[in-house]
């Protein structure tokens, strides 16, 4: 399965406790990072079942967002950099 996940983090000046850190390092246990809070990569389906699991629990649903897009096969996706392209090595 391919993935494409972005995330968007409220300021943590308007909560608590910043999450940010807990989240980034969730995904990148799995994904490849893209551009700050973008990441993508091929993952098993029992690892993204584990890696949504995670992400429900450390965010905080009233301030952070958090996308993911599935795909079941990556040839129906058309990848195009403009650029440098900073994951090269994912698709050779």
């Amino acid at each position: 399965m391919y993935i494409i996940l972005f995330y968007d983090i409220a300021d943590p000046s308007q909560k608590a406790k910043d999450n940010s850190r807990k989240i980034r390092k969730a995904v990148e246990k799995y994904l490849t990072r893209v551009q700050f809070s973008v990441f993508e990569g091929e993952i098993r389906e029992s690892d993204l079942k584990k890696l949504k699991a995670h992400l429900t629990k450390v965010a905080d649903k009233a301030l952070d967002s958090i996308v993911i897009y599935e795909s079941t096969r990556l040839n129906y996706t058309e990848r195009i950099v403009i650029g440098v392209d900073k994951n090269d090595g994912i698709f050779s």
